[in-house]
C-alpha cells in the first residue's frame, strides 16, 4: 500500500488507524452498545 501510495508506512499506518476508529464510531449506535 506504502509503495502504490507514494507515502510512508507510517502515514499509511495511521490512516488505517483512524479509518478504523471512525467506523468504529458509527457502527457502535448501531450495535446498541
Amino acid at each position: 500500500i506504502a509503495e502504490a501510495m507514494n507515502c510512508p508506512i507510517g502515514t499509511v499506518r495511521s490512516r488505517i488507524f483512524r479509518a478504523r476508529e471512525a467506523i468504529e464510531k458509527r457502527l457502535q449506535p448501531l450495535l446498541g452498545e
